[in-house]
C-alpha cells in the first residue's frame, strides 16, 4: 500500500511538471488572457555570440517564464493571494477606495487638484482655442469641447482617507471650463452635470469597479453633443434617444475594466449597470456632419459600438492625437502621417472629449496644432484646399468630364476620387497662372 502512495504521488508530481508543457505547445486547455499592457518575449535564435555572451539564456529564461503553460492562472492566483492576504494590488496606478469602490491614481490627482497646470498654461491654451474658434466660425465648421466626469470628482467620498491631502487647491477641470464658458467656445462640463443628478438619478452614472463612465451616463452626454451640434450649425439631421434600458449585474466591458486589470480570481462585489439601447433616427443624412474626435479612452464605448457611425457622416477618431481609428473598414493611421489641413478641410465639426483626469493635457496638443497651422500661413493653404474642394464639386456635377476622369483613373492606376482632386488641383493652378501671369 506504501508503495502504491509512492507511485501515485511520483505520477501526480510529474503530471504537474509535463502539463505546463502541454498547455504551452497544445494551447489546451485554451486559458483567457491576462488583461493589461504587456508584451509577450518572443523566442529567441540561438547563434555562438549570443550563447557565449550569454544574452540568449537570459532571454531563453525570460522566454520560458513569460510563456510557460497555465501562467495566466498562476498570475491571478499570485496577485489574488496579494490582494486578499497583504492588500496589494498588482496593477499600476489602480486604487482601493472604501467599500470596495476602485480608482485611477490620475482621477484622484485630478479632483484635489494635485495636477494643476498654473494660471499661466491655461490662459495661453485657451487664447489659442479663441484664436482657433474664431477661423473655424468664420469657415463655417463647428469647435465642441466635451469635459468628461472624472470617477475621483464624481464619488470622492470613497478615496481612501491617506490619500487626501490637507487642502483643496485649484482644479485643471475648473479653470479650463470656466475659461471656455467665458469666451463663448461651445462647452460641456461633465463634471457639472453629473455631480447635480448624483442625488436624484436612479440609474448609476459610474461603476463600481470601472473607471469609465457608465452607458447611461455617456448617452445622456452625446444626446446633448447631438443637439448643441444641430443648435450651433442650424440644421437637424438626426433624432437620437435611449430605450429598452436594462439593469443587469451581467456588467459589460469596460464597466469591470479595473477589476480587469487587476488579474484576480475572485469577482467584485459592483452593483448592476443599466445598459440602454441607443436609437438614431436621420432626419436628413445630406446635413449629417464630417466629425473628427479627439479624444482620450472615454470615447471608446461610443467608437467601438459603432455608434459614431450612426450618428455622424464622415468621421474619425484621433486617440489621445497619436493614432487615428476609422468606424469603417479602413485600417489606422499615424497622426503624423496625417496632414491636418486636408483633414480639417474635409471636417465640419472638432469634437475635443477628454476627461478631468487628462486636463493637464488639454486637447493633446491638437489646438496648439492647428494654431500653429492657421498661424503661420495655413490660412493661404486653406483657402486653396477649399477652392479645390470647390472644383470637385463641380466635376462631379458633369457626366462627360467624370468619363474622362474615370478613364485618366484607370490608366494610371489610381482611385476615381484620388483622380477628381488631382485634375481639381490642377485646375486651381492652371486658374492661378491665368490670373496672375
Amino acid at each position: 500500500m506504501q508503495k502504491l502512495v509512492k507511485h501515485i504521488l511520483f505520477a501526480l508530481l510529474m503530471l504537474m511538471l509535463i502539463l505546463p508543457f502541454i498547455q504551452h505547445q497544445f494551447d489546451v486547455p485554451r486559458i483567457k488572457a491576462l488583461k493589461g499592457a504587456y508584451t509577450t518575449p518572443k523566442k529567441p535564435l540561438w547563434d555562438n555570440n549570443n550563447f557565449w555572451n550569454g544574452t540568449f539564456q537570459d532571454s531563453m529564461n525570460t522566454y520560458i517564464e513569460q510563456t510557460i503553460g497555465y501562467r495566466p492562472h498562476f498570475v491571478r492566483l499570485h496577485n489574488q493571494l496579494q490582494y486578499s492576504l497583504f492588500d496589494t494590488i498588482n496593477a499600476q496606478g489602480v486604487i482601493m477606495g472604501k467599500e470596495g469602490y476602485l480608482y485611477e491614481m490620475n482621477y484622484i490627482k485630478a479632483y484635489y487638484g494635485l495636477d494643476y497646470v498654473g494660471d499661466e498654461k491655461v490662459t495661453e491654451d485657451i487664447n489659442k482655442t479663441i484664436a482657433v474658434n474664431q477661423w473655424l466660425n468664420e469657415n463655417n465648421k463647428l469647435l465642441l469641447v466635451v469635459l468628461a466626469p472624472g470617477k475621483g470628482t464624481f464619488l470622492p467620498e470613497y478615496i481612501p482617507d491617506e490619500l487626501k491631502p490637507k487642502t483643496k487647491g485649484p482644479t485643471n477641470y475648473d479653470a479650463y471650463y470656466d475659461a471656455l464658458k467665458n469666451a463663448e467656445i461651445a462647452v460641456i462640463g461633465g463634471n457639472h452635470w453629473f455631480n447635480a443628478m448624483k442625488d436624484t438619478s436612479k440609474l448609476a452614472l459610474f461603476p463600481k469597479a470601472g473607471i469609465h463612465w457608465s452607458y447611461y451616463g455617456l448617452g445622456l452626454v452625446f444626446d446633448s453633443v447631438f443637439k448643441l451640434i444641430e443648435n450651433r450649425l442650424n440644421q437637424e439631421f438626426i433624432n437620437f434617444e435611449m430605450t429598452n434600458i436594462k439593469v443587469t449585474h451581467k456588467l459589460k466591458s469596460p464597466d469591470r475594466d479595473l477589476w480587469e486589470g487587476m488579474n484576480i480570481i475572485l469577482p467584485p462585489d459592483d452593483y448592476p449597470m443599466p445598459y440602454p439601447e441607443f436609437k438614431f433616427e436621420i432626419s436628413d443624412s445630406s446635413k449629417m456632419p464630417r466629425v473628427i474626435t479627439v479624444a482620450d479612452s472615454y470615447y471608446w464605448q461610443w467608437f467601438g459600438g459603432n455608434y459614431a457611425l450612426k450618428g455622424f457622416s464622415d468621421n474619425s477618431f484621433w486617440y489621445y492625437n497619436n493614432q487615428i481609428y476609422y468606424p469603417d473598414d479602413r485600417p489606422t493611421k499615424e497622426r503624423a502621417l496625417v496632414s491636418l489641413m486636408d483633414a480639417v478641410v474635409h471636417t465640419d465639426v472638432f469634437l475635443l472629449l477628454q476627461t478631468d483626469a487628462n486636463m493637464y493635457r488639454f486637447s493633446f496638443d491638437f489646438i496648439d496644432e492647428l494654431y500653429e497651422l492657421l498661424k503661420d500661413g495655413g490660412i493661404a493653404e486653406m483657402k486653396k484646399q477649399q477652392a479645390i474642394v470647390e472644383i470637385a464639386k463641380n466635376l462631379r456635377k458633369s457626366e462627360s468630364m467624370m468619363q474622362m476622369i474615370r478613364d485618366k483613373a484607370k490608366k494610371r492606376g489610381v482611385s476615381v476620387e484620388d483622380m477628381i482632386l488631382l485634375d481639381a488641383g490642377w485646375i486651381y493652378d492652371y486658374r492661378q497662372k491665368e490670373n496672375n501671369p
